[in-house]
């Protein structure tokens, strides 16, 4: 019996957490520690940038890519300036963990802005992780043109963000204008 507490003893410093049982897999934990003087230091709020995912939304993994787009569909494509000018669309997005939000932002002939905004709330099948997103969106003004998708930016659950201009959805064969005539 003493020797093997003698054993035990002489065993390296580097062997602390060793198992004789295999594990396999990813094990992570995520602690927080808040310090501070006054009650606002602990306060917590809503992010009021809806791009901005709150803290507590985090996944088990370590996630440090950022979201994509599988596809995109804007109905219609050409719309008459006398009628009500609402654009639908549909987005399909992707990531290894889960999509927060993502927001498009179309510019007008005449320099006015328009902008999309897809949530959770806006998810109309799939999941968080590859579904498809659907929001409505008005442009404004009478002026008849072109309205190009100036940029498409896409958000996880850890904060993560892509960033897509004109040029890069069109790339994918995605389409990124709207004709009003």
């Amino acid at each position: 019996m003493a020797l093997l507490i003698l054993i035990v003893a002489s065993s390296p410093a580097n062997a602390y957490g060793k198992s004789v049982e295999d594990l396999v897999g990813s094990f992570s934990i995520e602690k927080t520690i808040k310090i501070g003087s006054s009650s606002e230091c602990f306060s917590s709020s809503e992010p009021s940038d809806p791009l901005t995912p709150p803290s507590s939304v985090a996944g088990i993994l370590t996630d440090d890519q950022p979201p994509g787009i599988a596809g995109l569909a804007l109905q219609p494509e050409q719309i008459f300036a006398s009628s009500p000018k609402v654009v639908n669309l549909t987005a399909h997005l992707i990531d290894d963990q889960s999509v927060w939000a993502a927001k498009a932002v179309f510019f007008g002939p005449a320099g006015e802005n328009a902008s999309a905004l897809f949530e959770s709330e806006n998810l109309t099948s799939g999941t968080s992780r590859d579904g498809f997103y659907e929001s409505r969106m008005s442009l404004p003004g009478n002026s008849t043109g072109m309205w190009h998708l100036q940029n498409l930016t896409i958000v996880d659950g850890r904060g993560n963000r892509k960033i897509m201009q004109e040029a890069d959805l069109a790339a994918l064969g995605l389409p990124t204008t709207i004709t009003v005539v």
